[in-house]
């Protein structure tokens, strides 16, 4: 007999983005095939990070180093935040006639997971695996050169939830309008309170990077967070005792556009030192990134990412 849980349905307009369905359990809608799904572990790197900050190349190319040993199982997230070292320069012909950093990366939820979890402050780069040791006697913000060591830890841990993520481009609407599906499955029986967070990020950006004592103007900015789909803090997935095998579906319907004016104007009316200088975000190098976290720990436990288009 099937096990019917009531669908929870609410909507809400966040940056543009409306959450459509969701979070509801069920076996009968848009169920993940379980057997085609093999899961396995994947690993979140928030990598925070700013263009004025020199050192902060070296801690993007150990990441790089790590996705060519382990593949699509590690997902950067590069998360542009303080003034100190993201702070774009003015756009100023007279002061700066090359344009130099005057490129605003930052974000309003790059900067409140900088502000909670104080990585910034305490000089770049520095970065989070899965977010682990917050809440301990641990330091969850690791120098880049702990990388590779914690990853491999981290990858030794069981599989507690599978991700799915489904983008469809909207038939007969806006060439820049998506819906998009992120399926979820708990693979054991657990009891805990869990959040989805959902957020684009943009690949191959070329603009200026300072490089050591060199200001590159043709670096190759990867994994850049661009926009969240969820609250910050992401939304409930459960907080009540989950059984092996049961499933939850999320919908997400968004306007990359409005998304896009959303941080120029952010940087322009928001943001310390902001310049406005947030567009031109390139659709065909976009990613959805999907991540479930435990919400006593806040440890990520899975995470997964698929391209736009």
């Amino acid at each position: 007999m099937k096990k019917f849980i009531p669908i929870i349905v609410f909507a809400f307009v966040f940056s543009s983005c409306e959450v459509i369905e969701g979070p509801y359990m069920s076996d009968s809608i848009n169920p993940i095939d379980t057997t085609t799904n093999n899961y396995v572990k994947n690993i979140l790197i928030e990598d925070f990070t700013g263009h004025l900050c020199k050192n902060c190349p070296d801690a993007a190319s150990e990441l790089d180093a790590i996705q060519t040993v382990y593949g699509s199982q590690i997902i950067g997230l590069a998360i542009h935040s303080g003034t100190t070292f993201a702070r774009p320069y003015p756009v100023d012909p007279a002061s700066n006639p090359d344009e130099k950093f005057t490129y605003d990366f930052r974000t309003s939820w790059g900067e409140e997971l900088d502000g909670f979890f104080k990585v910034s402050e305490n000089g770049l780069p520095k970065g989070m695996i899965n977010r682990i040791d917050y809440n301990s006697s641990g330091d969850h913000r690791k120098d880049f050169g702990q990388w590779s060591s914690i990853v491999a830890d981290e990858l030794e841990k069981e599989v507690k939830f599978g991700i799915s993520i489904n983008v469809t481009q909207t038939p007969l609407m806006l060439a820049d309008q998506f819906d998009i599906a992120v399926n979820s499955e708990a693979i054991n029986s657990m009891n805990g309170d869990y959040k989805l967070v959902v957020c684009i990020t943009e690949n191959n950006i070329v603009n200026w990077q300072k490089d050591g004592d060199d200001d590159d103007p043709s670096y190759i900015h990867k994994h850049v967070l661009r926009s969240f789909l969820t609250p910050t803090w992401g939304t409930d997935l459960s907080n009540e005792e989950i059984n092996a095998n049961d499933q939850f579906s999320n919908g997400f319907s968004c306007i990359i556009s409005d998304l896009e004016n959303n941080n120029i104007q952010h940087s322009q009316n928001t943001l310390t030192l902001g310049t406005g200088n947030a567009g031109n975000w390139n659709i065909n190098n976009l990613y959805v990134l999907a991540y479930i976290y435990d919400v006593s720990s806040y440890e990520v436990l899975q995470v997964k990412e698929e391209p736009l288009l």
